[in-house]
């Protein structure tokens, strides 16, 4: 069964809010350490990622400042080439990207869902 454009959106939110808080206030050396929290922030952003490459092109419209091709390519990073990842690239990307993508999200779901359905 496929999810609605609505539940991939929420997926998105959800999972940028998830990876934030399994990074916790660690630093890159200290999440590439810490195997437990470092696997769950990698799914978190591996299941926004993949919530977001699957976005119809007509929600991609509606946002283009989201960087949808990056997006893939990380979620394709860390899916296909796991033994490369930069912790420190993910950090950042926690750190500086999420909190965007999470807004521009929550924008797009406001279109999508206008009533609150």
């Amino acid at each position: 069964m496929s999810r609605s454009t609505a539940d991939r959106l929420r997926d998105i939110v959800q999972s940028a809010e998830l990876a934030a808080q399994h990074a916790g206030n660690l630093d890159a050396e200290a999440l590439a350490a810490a195997s437990g929290p470092r696997d769950a922030v990698l799914f978190r952003v591996a299941v926004a990622c993949e919530a977001a490459s699957r976005r119809p092109t007509e929600i991609q419209a509606l946002a283009p400042e989201i960087e949808w091709l990056k997006i893939r390519n990380m979620r394709n990073h860390i899916v296909h080439s796991y033994w490369q990842i930069d912790i420190a690239i993910v950090v950042d990307t926690i750190e500086a990207d999420l909190p965007k993508l999470r807004s521009a999200v929550q924008h797009l779901m406001t279109l999508v869902e206008p009533h609150g359905s």
